[in-house]
């Protein structure tokens, strides 16, 4: 473990250090060299309570079962040839040295996979470990891999070069609270390599969650190619500077890069949500069509954090064919059914000055521009039906009618209880993303952000007692899908910024979104993070120390 410490020095004064204030380096460096000081010489305890996110039910016993090349390795025929069994193959030679062959014939027990039908959440399982060895149960694959996530987490830790087989004698019974459970990424932003993005999936599988998001395009920046419209990404892609550094920043991801991030994160069980903002939030497109605007002029691509008045122009027919154009191409890449179409801070200045807004507002009796935002939301929508999608929008409480098939995030920090009871007597699902609980961007701590000092403290403990339902009955809160945290990227120029403002605080989250909520406590999630510190260590993950919870002598 010293040796990750001190790879983990050497990446900070290379690449973070005129990032992130000395003071907090210094206080990460300290928290993780104490850490390994206090385990040096002994090998991390094994326990079934260090698993996060807590699992449904945990029933410990006293011994361990140790793998060793005698023991068999039997799967059912529903689970043999998957990738999770692959998968259980490489942890298992990585914690053990021990290459076991998968058969499905009786032999030793050793390991065992079991199908089992009447676990009826396909994400649910079973593990117990025991004198015989390690067994599964589960009714899909899903299961089945989130119980593998659950066994990696109670292999003992890699100390001092070291590796060991043996594990706590335990039943664990689990299943999710919430069947969306997301984390967000903005490369709009600030552009972030395919291959990154695959190292936020990893570690996002190992921690349960099951949607990636990505915020795709934005007045900073267009990040998809459609072929049809080749300028969105020769002009749209490309900024002139950021914030005044003076350098221009772009990048753009291909379809078929694209296509591979998908297929990479289905193996994991994550399902990559696109999101193509709209009417607001557009610079990108008019910098390349300008003619999409109520007022075309010559338009460039915003260097600064904040919202623009300029929206596409919903009077205008051409908009409405240029996003079937742009839907027709993005979801050939992402087959899941759902799609983000943005729909938030759409000042409505432009739409009441346009000509050709006003005569759609009059040739449709839409009253108002609400009444067209409603119109514009509704013709966006039928293109998506075609398709068999279903639309997710940021929660706009000022927008009269959103599609009946609509899903609405719950983003605002103001009035959540209102908005909430409001999604809820519109009768549409919702996801709770409350940001005073959910914006991952915002600082961890006093000084965590240079030149941030408007947005609000998100600590660990605030993330932690997140409350996803707002304190409905179950009864009461079945039309909320789940929960979602988003990293921002107007100060998170590349992964290891993502990585560090999204860990910890994500392991929080875990617990929002998959453990139940009477298994939920903060002191027990606080004697947990010790391990998890040095997991995520292990896996060359850059996080914050929550160096202000925790006792390190």
């Amino acid at each position: 473990m010293r040796r990750v410490v001190f790879q983990l020095i050497s990446f900070i004064s290379k690449t973070l250090w005129p990032q992130i204030p000395n003071i907090q380096i210094l206080g990460s460096l300290l928290f993780l060299a104490s850490l390994v000081c206090h385990k040096s010489g002994a090998q991390t305890q094994v326990l079934a309570n260090n698993v996060v996110p807590e699992p449904f039910e945990v029933r410990s016993a006293k011994g361990y079962f140790t793998l060793n090349e005698t023991h068999g390795f039997i799967v059912a025929k529903e689970f043999f040839n998957s990738n999770e069994i692959v998968n259980l193959q490489q942890l298992l030679k990585l914690k053990t040295g021990i290459e076991l062959l998968p058969s499905k014939n009786p032999a030793k027990e050793g390991v065992a996979i079991k199908f089992n039908d009447s676990i009826k959440n396909s994400e649910g399982y079973l593990l117990e470990i025991s004198q015989t060895g390690i067994r599964f149960e589960a009714s899909h694959k899903k299961g089945l891999f989130y119980g593998i996530q659950t066994l990696r987490q109670l292999f003992p830790l890699s100390i001092e070069g070291e590796n060991s087989g043996s594990l706590p004698f335990v039943i664990i019974k689990d299943t999710p609270r919430f069947s969306f459970r997301a984390l967000m990424l903005d490369p709009a932003r600030y552009f972030l390599p395919i291959e990154d993005m695959k190292r936020y999936v990893d570690v996002m599988a190992m921690y349960k969650f099951n949607r990636l998001h990505l915020h795709l395009t934005d007045d900073h920046g267009w990040r998809i190619e459609i072929k049809k419209y080749p300028k969105l990404t020769e002009i749209g892609s490309v900024r002139k500077e950021t914030m005044g550094d003076g350098k221009p920043h772009g990048g753009f991801y291909t379809q078929k890069a694209l296509k591979e991030l998908v297929a990479y994160a289905k193996e994991r069980h994550i399902e990559i949500i696109p999101e193509i903002d709209m009417p607001g939030h557009g610079i990108s497109i008019l910098a390349a069509y300008p003619e999409l605007a109520c007022f075309p002029k010559k338009f460039e691509l915003s260097t600064t954090p904040g919202v623009s008045k300029e929206l596409l122009c919903a009077g205008k027919e051409e908009v409405y064919q240029f996003y079937e154009d742009v839907l027709a191409e993005v979801v050939k890449i992402f087959p899941y059914n759902i799609l983000h179409l943005g729909g938030d801070e759409a000042p409505l200045d432009q739409w009441k000055r346009s000509p050709h807004c006003q005569a759609m507002i009059h040739n449709n009796r839409l009253g108002d521009e609400e009444g067209l935002m409603a119109y514009f939301f509704g013709r966006i929508n039928d293109i998506l039906i075609k398709y068999k999608k279903e639309p997710i929008f940021w929660y706009e409480s000022n927008v009269r009618h959103y599609p009946a098939n609509s899903s609405l995030i719950l983003w605002r920090n103001e009035h959540p209880d209102k908005m909430l009871r409001e999604i809820q007597t519109r009768g549409l699902k919702m996801i709770n993303s409350h940001g005073r609980s959910a914006y991952f961007d915002y600082p961890q701590w006093k000084g965590d952000l240079p030149n941030a000092d408007w947005m609000p403290l998100l600590t660990l403990k605030d993330t932690y007692h997140f409350d996803p339902v707002r304190g409905l009955t179950d009864e009461e809160s079945g039309f909320i899908k789940g929960v979602e945290a988003y990293v921002w990227g107007e100060y998170v120029p590349n992964l290891e910024r993502a990585f560090y403002m999204t860990y910890p605080r994500a392991l929080a989250f875990s617990e929002a979104a998959w453990s139940a909520d009477k298994n939920r406590s903060w002191n027990s999630f606080l004697s947990k993070l010790e391990k998890q510190m040095l997991l995520l260590s292990e896996n060359g993950v850059f996080f914050r120390p929550p160096v202000e919870y925790l006792n390190t002598n």
